[in-house]
């Protein structure tokens, strides 16, 4: 694991910065404009289970890598989320304060076993994003935004890169099957309730904007995506519910070590 540093201009980047998807653009955002409470949210809850470990612990380490990458991943999406601002969704404070507050819930209200598994969710839907982005999308990015495909791709890449952190770190302090499932399920839940409600609210505001014929286009252009996602993903994830499932053993989506290396040259 490395700490990068890329440095992407979001000036120009709109909220439809997939012009032949504005749809999927929102789907993005909003994880965006989750991301600067999700992460460290993940650094507080790895930050709690080092305590636990032995102060020689080889997992100290990784623990300090996981957390200054997902630092740097935050304050890139902060930054973009600063211009998504400027277009003008005014519930985007609210959006990012129920973000903030349902973080902070766990943190307060839930048990270290619970925060890990929780994590340990999220970690493992990265590397089956990761492939998706760099394996099944390069038709929806064609002529995108390269500041914010440069982003995702960035970001995605390093979620690959540290991938074995969080589970590492709930099999040696917790272990267990069926919690480690429970915690995929838990995180899988309150994601979509989330984009459920919100990306309704930003495709309505969009409506606004648009004729009959352009939000029909725009439905059925999502409705691929979506369609898509699931046919990806579902056997990807499917395989980490084995009870032999190890992150360790997953192969690198075409593209990742190139783009890692391609970041650290530049820096």
């Amino acid at each position: 694991m490395k700490v990068r540093k890329p440095n992407f201009d979001y000036a120009t980047s709109l909220p439809h910065w997939c012009k032949s998807n504005p749809g999927f653009s929102q789907l993005q955002n909003l994880g965006s404009l989750m991301l600067p409470y999700l992460e460290p949210y993940l650094n507080t809850v790895m930050r709690r289970a080092q305590v636990k470990l032995d102060p020689e612990h080889p997992l100290n380490a990784d623990i300090a890598l996981f957390c200054k990458q997902e630092a740097m991943h935050y304050l890139q999406h902060g930054a973009y989320n600063e211009k998504l601002r400027e277009a003008g969704y005014a519930r985007l404070p609210e959006i990012e304060k129920r973000y903030e507050d349902h973080f902070q819930r766990l943190l307060d209200q839930k048990s270290l076993k619970y925060n890990c598994a929780y994590c340990l969710g999220f970690e493992t839907i990265g590397p089956v994003a990761t492939a998706m982005w760099f394996e099944g999308l390069d038709d929806f990015l064609e002529g995108a935004d390269p500041a914010v495909v440069g982003l995702w791709k960035w970001h995605l890449a390093e979620e690959y890169e540290h991938r074995t952190v969080a589970f590492d770190v709930y099999q040696t302090l917790f272990g267990g099957y069926f919690y480690r499932v429970y915690g995929l399920y838990a995180f899988m839940r309150d994601w979509r309730a989330f984009n459920r409600e919100f990306l309704k609210y930003l495709l309505t505001e969009d409506g606004k904007k648009m004729s009959a014929d352009e939000i029909a286009l725009s439905r059925e252009q999502l409705a691929a995506f979506k369609k898509r996602q699931s046919r990806f993903s579902l056997p990807r994830l499917l395989r980490t519910l084995s009870p032999f499932y190890n992150p360790r053993k997953l192969t690198p989506p075409k593209g990742v070590p190139e783009l890692l290396r391609k970041i650290a040259d530049a820096a």
